[in-house]
């Protein structure tokens, strides 16, 4: 019974043993399932397997489109780019069966648009989008304008609008308020209980599963509208699909190595083991791969810009720019996570190719303790008899003159730093060290990622940890930097009047290259404020199986293909074919796993209840441990 009930966890201990199964391995729980709430990427890719946008991504990172099959600038209005018409798709149907119309599209860019601040989600596509109008079933105008001076405004960033669309015949009613904060993401009365036009439906008890955070099961929509809008019909091949959630990435590495799951991305240091058993042929049956994340993630460290929470002294440029040369970013890279992944430095990365600003030497701000030193000492923040280790506040600092702190406020700061990323705990520990190096002191403290953003968004930090992934147009990813992304996307509350200027200069031209010029700026702007400190453009790092599923595909050629693709129609899902796994196999290393769990739980009780024996009942009469 012990052996059997091991198994049945490992598996998943549901489900027809007939059906073939895709199970992803994913180490950041789902925060909500609401598509309007949700932050993290785990989030987005539970989304984009339910719901369908307007515009997705193809293997290859173009902007191709989801439920829209053409859109382009309507030229009879002006300015030229104020006015986009977009056509849809006549095939598709919600799961519980509604034809998807126009209506659908209007309504869902409507309630976004004209509530900007409560809908705060997709405020990217939405502060300069004025309004949506029917004009036919599947045909949607869409109009552009300046919020200040409420004029048409022309909006190139229109060629890619990653919005989710909703069920307007089920929210119609709901207030927009009772949609971006009350809804769960479910409702009571229909079947199945999420209602989306995606490639995968969710089962009956999905609200259950969420609440448990082990496991999401969807089935495969047999209807999917690809299927008579593509080229090839293209069908999903398998039937059902499993997100599986572990808290330890050395279990969730386990796991594929045994067959219980059958792809996952792991943190660096367990990648690398895997990929070394790979490699050396330890591990048959297994690929590893490690490339380009195709969402353009990044980790940073970000510097709350709000005149608020513990040590205000960071608003001082000179002390962010003291800290950007106090942190050895090829150290950390080469160290925490072992070479997968590029040095971060502007907000758009390398892998964008059409956008990244590559620094000058002039512009980077190079690793050096001495200078960092000198420069803080110069500008008034200098050892005392009573503060030997950590640099002060004296009178002669802008911290003080600009009254951010009072006179003798140690530079002394607290960082937030995710529980899921254990590379994440390795860098804090190290930015410990290295910044006592310039007199300036750190204490971190590890969340989960959930209660890090509830904290962070408050603005009332000093710095955190964290990341941030993007489409690819610039304009998703140079937004949260603005002043319009306040009290919304902006995790830091940064503003300058310059970024925002080119910012909204880059969402009107159409000329690609003065676009670029703009970007560009916006880039060079925010790196040299250093409010938000790029650290690593993480790799994808990646195992799957072999020999349960065929037709994963050349990563590093279509690094789209990657389970990382959130934005709706991930094109890897229909090219994967099911293996000969047995329905019901159970690798016996995953039964060894299972007895020895439960042998040390027994060991773990027995010793417990030894403990406790001098205080308890005489020990004749204890029972079983396992009884108990």
């Amino acid at each position: 019974m012990p052996v059997a009930a091991a198994t049945n966890i490992l598996n998943g201990g549901d489900g027809d043993e007939d059906e073939s199964i895709l199970r992803i391995g994913l180490q950041t729980k789902v925060d909500s399932m609401n598509p309007n709430v949700g932050e993290i990427d785990s989030s987005y890719i539970f989304y984009g397997l339910v719901y369908d946008s307007i515009h997705v991504v193809d293997e290859d990172l173009n902007i191709v489109g989801g439920l829209c099959t053409d859109w382009y600038v309507d030229e009879d209005y002006i300015p030229y780019g104020s006015a986009w018409i977009m056509e849809f798709t006549q095939n598709a149907r919600w799961h519980d069966g509604e034809r998807f119309t126009a209506d659908d599209v209007v309504f869902t860019l409507n309630l976004n648009c004209n509530n900007y601040t409560t809908m705060w989600a997709n405020q990217p596509y939405t502060y300069y989008m004025n309004y949506a109008e029917k004009i036919d079933e599947y045909t949607v105008r869409v109009h552009y304008y300046d919020r200040d001076t409420g004029l048409p405004l022309p909006a190139a960033y229109a060629r890619m609008i990653w919005f989710l669309i909703l069920p307007e015949h089920l929210l119609r009613d709901w207030s927009p308020t009772d949609i971006a904060f009350g809804w769960e993401g479910v409702f009571d009365d229909t079947d199945p209980p999420i209602i989306g036009t995606g490639p995968f439906k969710v089962t009956d008890n999905i609200y259950e599963e969420f609440l448990a955070g082990d496991k999401l099961t969807f089935v495969k929509n047999e209807d999917y509208f690809w299927q008579y809008d593509r080229e090839g019909s293209p069908e999903i091949q398998f039937d059902r699909l499993e997100l599986h959630f572990f808290d330890d990435p050395t279990a969730m590495a386990i796991a594929l190595e045994n067959g219980d799951l059958d792809v996952t991305q792991l943190p660096p240091h367990e990648y690398h083991t895997l990929k070394g058993k790979v490699d050396n042929g330890q591990l048959e049956n297994v690929a590893a791969f490690n490339g380009d994340k195709c969402t353009y993630y990044w980790t940073m460290i970000s510097i709350c810009a709000n005149n608020a929470g513990p040590n205000p002294s960071r608003l001082d440029p000179v002390i962010r720019e003291a800290i950007s040369m106090a942190i050895n970013k090829q150290h950390v890279l080469d160290n925490y996570y072992l070479g997968y992944g590029t040095v971060g430095t502007t907000m758009i990365p390398p892998v964008n190719k059409e956008w990244h600003y590559e620094l000058t030497a002039e512009e980077l701000y190079e690793y050096d303790i001495a200078e960092a030193n000198d420069l803080l000492e110069q500008n008034g923040y200098r050892y005392t008899p009573d503060s030997p280790d950590v640099r002060v506040c004296t009178a002669d600092s802008y911290a003080v003159q600009a009254n951010l702190v009072a006179e003798g406020t140690p530079l002394r700061y607290e960082m937030a730093v995710r529980q899921e990323c254990p590379e994440e705990k390795d860098v804090a520990a190290y930015l410990v060290s290295e910044w006592a190096k310039i007199g300036i002191g750190l204490e971190y403290t590890i969340m989960t990622e959930p209660a890090l953003s509830t904290y962070v968004y408050g603005y009332m930090y000093d710095t955190m940890m964290w990341y941030w992934s993007g489409d690819p147009d610039p304009n998703y990813l140079l937004f949260i930097q603005t002043k319009m992304s306040w009290g919304g996307w902006s995790d830091n509350k940064y503003w300058n009047p310059a970024y925002d200027e080119n910012y909204s200069l880059s969402c009107r031209e159409f000329d690609v290259e003065k676009r670029r010029e703009y970007t560009d700026n916006c880039q060079r702007i925010a790196y040299r404020d250093a409010h938000f400190i790029m650290m690593v453009n993480a790799d994808a790092t990646y195992g799957w199986r072999t020999d349960t599923f065929t037709g994963w595909g050349d990563w590093e050629a279509h690094p789209a293909r990657s389970v990382d693709n959130f934005w709706s129609g991930n094109p890897l899902y229909f090219d994967l074919v099911p293996g000969e796994r047995e329905p019901g196999e159970v690798p016996w290393l995953a039964i060894a796993a299972g007895v020895g769990v439960i042998a040390a739980a027994v060991v773990a009780v027995v010793a417990l209840k030894r403990r406790s024996g001098k205080k308890g009942k005489p020990e004749k009469e204890k029972t079983s441990p396992l009884g108990e």
